[in-house]
Parts: structure tokens; C-alpha cells; sequence
């Protein structure tokens, strides 16, 4: 059963558009889908949509309902989103953050089961020795963090991630997809995430979709989507497409490719 849908997406600034008619892989429980595209291609627009904070055409569904016919607060019980900006420097500590936000949110956990699934994903994202500091003196990587912890803690059916490891070292973008990855082995649900790294998208997605220009150039797999072809279109270089032992593809960028004129 098709749990996630998204078709037809259509989005403005202004007079002028920015996504044109797109319509993402139709997601099951425990798929990786992610967005692929160069700077201004229309991912984090298309993010803006998906999560309900930029209007647009197009329908979107989840687990049959419309997003139109459902209840604001039933969509976000369900639907949880990292924001491409990290919380903002401040005096509160990033435990502070958390408990408020739970509060704010009436998430339906006893004081013992929240601290105790706080101090999990702090753990398991490096935080626990940060809970006690103003955010303010936190890195933006740390920062970073703490919004994916802000996420993973309400236990959403879909998590929309918008850039979530682009503050992040390669050891922690690993482990934060890693954490994605296994907290969908455990209880289901789906993930979106827009994404720069194509290794990491090749290694962590069941599916991609490539935009360009706010229009889908491939969507499928990432064997069907990173071809050397789509790349070149796309982000203007040479590549190598190769495999690891997984059958997974293996991005080798060769060289720019220098328009004649």
C-alpha cells in the first residue's frame, strides 16, 4: 500500500515559478526517498511544499487521507520536519528545547518515557555532553543536531529532512543517516530528505529524484537515476558511475564540463 504520495507539485515566487508539475515516487513503509539537484533546482522548495509551509498545486496524501482533509494538528503528530536552518543561537539549552517543544506539541509520552527517549537520541547523536549548554555557544554542526533530535523525538510516520548533514563532518553525516536508517527498521515509517552528497544519497536511498530547473530530470532508483548521462545534464561535470560491493552506485567526478562559446 502506497503510503506517501505527492503528484502534480507546482510552486511560485511571486510570477515566477519554481516547480513545474513534479511528482515524486509514490513511498511505502521503511523507503529512503531522496531529492537530488544543484543549488536553486527546486529541492528545498519542493521540502516547503511537502511539509505544508509554501502553498502550491498539486495533492499530496498520506495513507490514502489528503493533506487538505486532514486535521493541522493529526498532520503534524505524523508529519515531522527538520528545517534546513538549525535552531537559532539563544539561552535555552538544548534539553530546555526539547521539553518545550514536547509540551508545545502534547506529544502523548509520560515524563519518564520523553526523558528517557531524549537522552537516547542525544546519546546516539553525540549531544548528551551538550544538554546542559546554551545553544548559543554550540557549533552550527551541534546545532544541526539538536534540530534532527527535535525531529526524531515526536516518532513521526514521515520525516521530512531538508539538508540534514550539510554542517556536518563525514563521521556524523553517517551516523545521523545511519540513525535514520535504523529507526526505520524498527517501527516503520518513511523518509525524505534533500540531500548535496550523491554517495550518501546512493548509499542511504531506496529511491532519488533529480531536479533540475524545478522539473524532474530521473526519478527511481539510484542504479536508474545516477548515471553518468543524468549527471552531466544536470550538474555540468564529467563522471565515473561505478559499483560497490553492494551493487550500489559509486560517483567518480572527473572533470567540469567547459560549455563551448
Amino acid at each position: 500500500m502506497t503510503r506517501f504520495s505527492a503528484t502534480g507539485i507546482s510552486a511560485s515566487y511571486g510570477r515566477t515559478p519554481i516547480l513545474h508539475d513534479v511528482d515524486v515516487p509514490d513511498l511505502q513503509d521503511d523507503d529512503v526517498l531522496g531529492l537530488l539537484g544543484p543549488n536553486a533546482s527546486g529541492k528545498s522548495t519542493l521540502m516547503r511544499c511537502l511539509t505544508g509551509e509554501k502553498s502550491h498545486n498539486g495533492s499530496i496524501t498520506l495513507d490514502g487521507c489528503h493533506r487538505g482533509d486532514m486535521d493541522q494538528a493529526v498532520w503534524h503528530q505524523r508529519v515531522a520536519t527538520m528545517p534546513q536552518t538549525p535552531p537559532s543561537p539563544s539561552a535555552l539549552m538544548p534539553t530546555e528545547l526539547m521539553w518545550s517543544t514536547a509540551r508545545a506539541l502534547d506529544l502523548d509520552f509520560s515524563d519518564r518515557e520523553l526523558a528517557d527517549r531524549i537522552e537516547d537520541i542525544f546519546t546516539r547523536l553525540g549531544l548528551k555532553d551538550f544538554a546542559l549548554s546554551p545553544l548559543h555557544i554550540l557549533s552550527g554542526g551541534k546545532r544541526q543536531l539538536v534540530g534532527l533530535a527535535l525531529a526524531l523525538m515526536r516518532d513521526p510516520d514521515v520525516l521530512l529532512l531538508d539538508e540534514p548533514t550539510s554542517a556536518l563532518d563525514l563521521h556524523w553525516r553517517m551516523v545521523v543517516l545511519d540513525l535514520v536508517r535504523e529507526r526505520l527498521a524498527k517501527r516503520g515509517g518513511l523518509v525524505i530528505a534533500a540531500l548535496h552528497d550523491l554517495d550518501l544519497a546512493a548509499r542511504y536511498c531506496d529511491k532519488i529524484v533529480l531536479l533540475e530547473a524545478g522539473k524532474i530530470v530521473a526519478a527511481g532508483t539510484p542504479v536508474e537515476v545516477l548515471t553518468p548521462e543524468n549527471l552531466a545534464q544536470v550538474y555540468q561535470v564529467e563522471t565515473k558511475v561505478s559499483r560497490d560491493d553492494h551493487g550500489r552506485p559509486l560517483v567518480q567526478v572527473i572533470r567540469p564540463i567547459r560549455e563551448m562559446g
